[in-house]
């Protein structure tokens, strides 16, 4: 197999920490990142010495032939089954209005991340660039699955969360990009549900939560679960790689993510999970140079998404179904799950 060399470019990114993100993604792939400086970043005191490297115009002209306009555009071809060659680049845009016209006009090809949520159609950028570089230069796998309700088909999902309330919130955001409607959260960490003004506001920016609807069910650190089938994905370790395992066993199978910044789940943890618990990796070709929970939890939740897939055209979306908990967080759940709007957010 020819190895591919894949590079990395951001074009006019505003945000210094998703800058940062993205130079640790590239480097988790063994990719190098550029980026195209519209907005002053080279400046920022907290990217001196990051690895930050700006590229003219000039050089992008000159660079790989296959530039990918990394994007939501009329057309894209979905990330799973793209194949872009011995070397290419990936073009991805600023966090609000998206590629530049510039980068858009020297595109070869156009690439997107299938979104199946009707308010969030994005995701944070240094995710959506750690979602491109494990596809398109390390996991071969097919295209999304298309089939008859996938609602049904799709696992619960549990998140623990420690010590980032943003790392969090972003993924919250991923998790209901591709779909979910309901997550189970621990919060051991207290960052999101016990925690001051700010660190609750932050939190909730990063999950963008005055568009995203999902319902998080409180679960307790204790919480004992009944689920027939549970996949606890880690970074790294010695379960198959996660693109191997069968992640489509719907409300039967629960799909646990954990922010391993602060520390792994350990496996004495398992036993309350459910009565069969699985570990699968993301089989990272590199060890995380800084430990950012959204990058490792949007590339499970992708991966998910592809096996679940999207409806069949004109087909009725199905009716939810509730999680299989034990009896008291089952009796919890219908009513000790958060649901804040945007009108919420205007009391902060």
């Amino acid at each position: 197999m020819t190895p591919r060399r894949i590079e990395l470019l951001g074009d006019g990114i505003e945000n210094p920490g998703n800058a940062l993100a993205m130079v640790h993604a590239a480097r988790m792939y063994g990719a190098e990142c550029r980026f195209r400086d519209t907005r002053g970043l080279a400046a920022d005191p907290s990217l001196a010495g990051a690895g930050f490297s700006p590229i003219a115009d000039e050089a992008l002209q000159h660079g790989p032939a296959r530039r990918i306009a990394f994007d939501n555009l009329s057309g894209a071809a979905e990330v799973y089954s793209f194949r872009p060659g011995p070397e290419s680049v990936v073009m991805m845009g600023n966090e609000r209005r998206g590629l530049s016209y510039e980068c858009r006009r020297l595109a070869t090809d156009a690439v997107q991340i299938p979104m199946l949520s009707r308010r969030i159609n994005c995701l944070n950028v240094a995710a959506a660039s750690a979602v491109a570089l494990h596809y398109l230069s390390h996991v071969h796998v097919g295209p999304m699955s298309v089939g008859g309700h996938p609602a049904r088909r799709r696992p619960d999902l549990l998140i623990v969360g420690r010590s980032d309330h943003v790392e969090l919130g972003s993924a919250l955001r991923s998790a209901a990009a591709f779909g979910w409607e309901r997550v189970l959260l621990e919060d051991r960490g207290g960052v999101w549900f016990d925690c001051d003004r700010v660190v609750r506001s932050e939190g909730r920016a990063a999950a963008r939560r005055g568009r995203n609807d999902i319902r998080l069910v409180r679960c307790p650190p204790d919480a004992r679960f009944d689920y027939p089938d549970v996949v606890v994905v880690t970074a790294a370790g010695a379960g198959p790689p996660l693109h191997r395992v069968s992640l489509a066993g719907g409300p039967g199978q629960l799909v646990v993510l954990a922010d391993e910044g602060a520390g792994a789940l350990v496996e004495s943890e398992y036993a309350r999970l459910g009565r069969h618990v699985r570990v699968a990796t993301l089989d990272l070709p590199r060890a995380m140079e800084a430990y950012h929970f959204r990058l490792l939890a949007t590339v499970a939740l992708a991966e998910v998404a592809r096996q679940v897939g999207r409806r069949q055209p004109g087909e009725r979306p199905a009716r939810p179904t509730l999680p299989v908990y034990d009896r008291g967080l089952a009796r919890a759940a219908t009513q000790a799950g958060e649901l804040v709007r945007f009108s919420d957010l205007l009391a902060y």
